[in-house]
């Protein structure tokens, strides 16, 4: 009975928040809000933020009367589908598809070990898979799953460097940050043609890529965490962190030293509305236009924060902290603080349906 109620308020929800994304009846209606990914411990959650503030928590529990999983790490959404990322403790790990409408399950992905992000192109899914490192914490590379999206199976595996983390899309290549995952022994971006699904290029950058943007240049910035060291715990220090900026017609880089991190997350780096102002996470929220060849002293939030996200319709900050349960505040594009979210436990970061 209990599930039923919760299916039934899950449908009673979508049907508040149901829009069209066109006046064209052939086009394919979806949910607005901000969706925003909890990884919780047991099980994690999405809590929906509507346009008037109303939080819903657990809302794919509220739809679909059973719980996501265990680690859901990253979410992104095409025209017809949510595709939620979940990475479990045994090796297990899925991409959850709901039916953008309505956020009711449509699919499970299957045959993955340690997904972690998923981006699109050329009608296809990538997802990047893979722990970096062998049982005795060696170095291991990793692969990216090319996606048909139209039977969600794995159709192709490409092989990339250790841990793969954030892809981002350009023109006809797919950047890959291979994070060195339990092995952080890696400091590379792997460059597939989205034609071909072939490695065209290995890019060396700072060590331990794990977050990347584009500028308003076509320009690819990788956040590179560092090669953490864990002996004088918890005062763990880190080598070669940084951001590389890769050129996105030459592929060449240049890098920016960072020498103070306290961010336990991984999501540490976002892009502005216009796509030129890169805020990226160290011991405080930095913010750097596009055209400086010196990383800003001054501090632009003076906090820290599990996940960093920009709403691309009004430039606001969306930052995570990653608590228990989380929070989600919320900053103008000028540093002020608006206003902040109770949502579920641990969360990483918001997706913006509009």
């Amino acid at each position: 009975m209990k599930k039923v109620l919760n299916l039934a308020l899950g449908l009673l929800v979508a049907s508040v928040l149901f829009v069209s994304c066109s006046d064209d009846d052939n086009e394919i209606p979806q949910l607005k809000g901000n969706f925003v990914l909890n990884e919780g411990s047991a099980n994690g959650s999405i809590s929906l933020i509507d346009d008037d503030d109303k939080v819903t928590l657990n809302y794919f529990v509220a739809v679909n009367g059973i719980a996501l999983g265990q680690y859901p790490q990253s979410m992104a959404m095409n025209d017809e589908y949510a595709f939620i990322v979940v990475t479990t403790g045994s090796g297990a790990g899925y991409v959850e598809v709901v039916t953008a409408s309505d956020f009711m399950h449509y699919a499970t992905i299957s045959g993955l070990s340690y997904p972690r992000e998923i981006a699109f192109a050329d009608g296809k899914a990538y997802v990047s898979n893979g722990n970096g490192s062998d049982a005795n914490y060696a170095k291991e590379n990793n692969q990216v799953y090319v996606i048909d999206l139209k039977t969600m199976t794995k159709t192709k595996e490409i092989a990339v460097g250790a841990g793969p983390e954030k892809m981002i899309v350009s023109g006809n290549k797919l950047y890959v940050a291979n994070s060195g995952g339990w092995s952080n022994d890696d400091n590379t971006v792997s460059v597939i043609d989205v034609d071909t699904d072939e490695v065209v290029k290995t890019i060396t950058v700072k060590s331990c890529p794990k977050d990347m943007v584009e500028d308003a240049n076509g320009d690819i910035w990788a956040y590179c965490s560092g090669v953490p060291d864990y002996s004088n715990y918890p005062n763990v220090s880190y080598t070669n962190a940084g951001l590389s900026k890769i050129d996105g017609e030459t592929d060449e880089v240049s890098s920016f030293v960072l020498t103070s991190l306290s961010t336990s997350g991984i999501k540490n780096i976002a892009i502005s509305k216009d796509e030129k102002t890169v805020y990226f996470m160290s011991d405080a929220v930095y913010a750097m236009n596009i055209t400086d060849t010196a990383l800003p002293t001054a501090k632009f939030i003076d906090a820290t924060f599990y996940g960093m996200d920009v709403n691309p319709v009004n430039g606001n900050l969306w930052l995570c902290e990653g608590t228990n349960p989380g929070k989600v505040i919320v900053y103008s594009p000028a540093g002020s603080k608006l206003k902040e979210f109770t949502v579920g436990a641990m969360p990483n970061s918001t997706m913006f349906s509009y």
